[in-house]
Parts: structure tokens; sequence; C-alpha cells
């Protein structure tokens, strides 16, 4: 007997602020934005071009904001470790000067 696999994606919202990309994760099944990355950044750039020049947030499921730098066509994520969004892009921001 098989099965079919079911695969679930992540399930998000953004908004863009200035250079400021801001992904808040929606859920609590399926995939995390952490184990969809590639796709939802392709999601992203599918709605506002190139990501080129813009700095990623990300609000994780426990509330918890921390930053995805695009380098040289890999993902890589960085601690923030903030719970409040106005300081999470300031700590952020700071790292682009």
């Amino acid at each position: 007997m098989s099965f079919p696999l079911i695969t679930y994606r992540a399930s998000y919202s953004f908004t863009v602020d200035g250079i400021v990309i801001a992904i808040t994760e929606l859920n609590e099944w399926g995939k995390s934005v952490a184990n969809d990355v590639e796709t939802v950044l392709s999601e992203i750039q599918d709605q506002v071009g190139d990501l080129a020049g813009y700095a990623v947030l990300h609000c994780d499921r426990m509330g918890v904001w921390d930053g995805i730098r695009l380098d040289r066509g890999l993902v890589k994520f960085y601690e923030l470790g903030e719970t409040a969004f106005e300081q999470a892009t300031a700590r952020l921001l700071h790292l682009f000067e």
C-alpha cells in the first residue's frame, strides 16, 4: 500500500518598509520559514524584484526576530534574538552600516 507524500509549505506574511523586508511566520503546522527559506525568498522576489540591497528580518513561531542574509546565492541566518520588531530592525540596520 502506498500513500501520497504531502508536503506543507511555510505560511507567512511579509512587509516592506524602505530597505527592510520583515517576514512573519503565521502558523504552527507545515514547514517553518527557516526550513523553506529558498521558496519564501523566491516568492517575495517575484513580488518585489531583486532582493539585493534589502535587509531581511524573520520572526519565528516563538516571536523571535533574526536576520537572513543573501550571500552570493547562499542564504545565511544570523541571530538577533530580539522579541521587539523595532529593536530587531535597529540591530539589523546597524549591521548594514
